[in-house]
């Protein structure tokens, strides 16, 4: 096995199912939301996965995280081109969406929220604790159901804007 493949293999048996790794599907979930935003991005996005270097299974999860986008992944019509972002370079990496890694906890969620509101970008997650304190905008779930949760200040701080019948189709906190 390479070494990617072991960390891949890793973060799964890590994951328990009250902050389970990310998946191709939460990705997928992920890059349909940027088709909904009132100004929708297109073509190339790089794509910032925000973890923390310090933490093995965060680091193992961004692994796994790389492994799915490759090179890139095309969801619609954005191209998600992947830009690791250690914590401690948030707000010097140039990305266009922050996606925020579960597990990480609170102190590393305002962090990205703070980066996201400063850089006026869209900030996504699957761990929906960040999104309902208000640093995530999003926060997106594809199992067993696909469920997409907004945080209209945290959006509203970081100039991000839905469509009304995507607002309609959501939940909103």
């Amino acid at each position: 096995m390479k070494p990617l493949q072991i960390l891949a293999a890793l973060a799964m048996l890590a994951a328990t199912p009250a902050q389970a790794a990310v998946t191709a599907k939460d990705v997928q979930v992920a890059g349909r939301v940027l088709g909904f935003t009132t100004t929708p991005l297109s073509g190339n996005v790089r794509f910032g996965i925000v973890y923390d270097p310090k933490r093995a299974n965060s680091l193992a999860d961004a692994q796994t995280l790389l492994l799915i986008l490759g090179k890139g992944l095309t969801v619609g019509p954005v191209n998600l081109v992947p830009v690791p972002v250690p914590l401690a370079k948030l707000g010097t990496t140039p990305v266009d969406v922050l996606f925020l890694m579960p597990g990480l906890g609170a102190t590393a969620a305002a962090a990205a929220g703070r980066a996201a509101e400063a850089q006026q970008i869209m900030c996504i997650t699957t761990d929906l604790a960040a999104t309902q304190a208000g640093d995530c905008a999003v926060a997106v779930q594809s199992d067993p159901n696909v469920q997409i949760t907004v945080n209209k200040a945290a959006a509203a701080a970081s100039n991000v804007n839905f469509g009304t019948a995507f607002m309609l189709m959501i939940t909103q906190i």
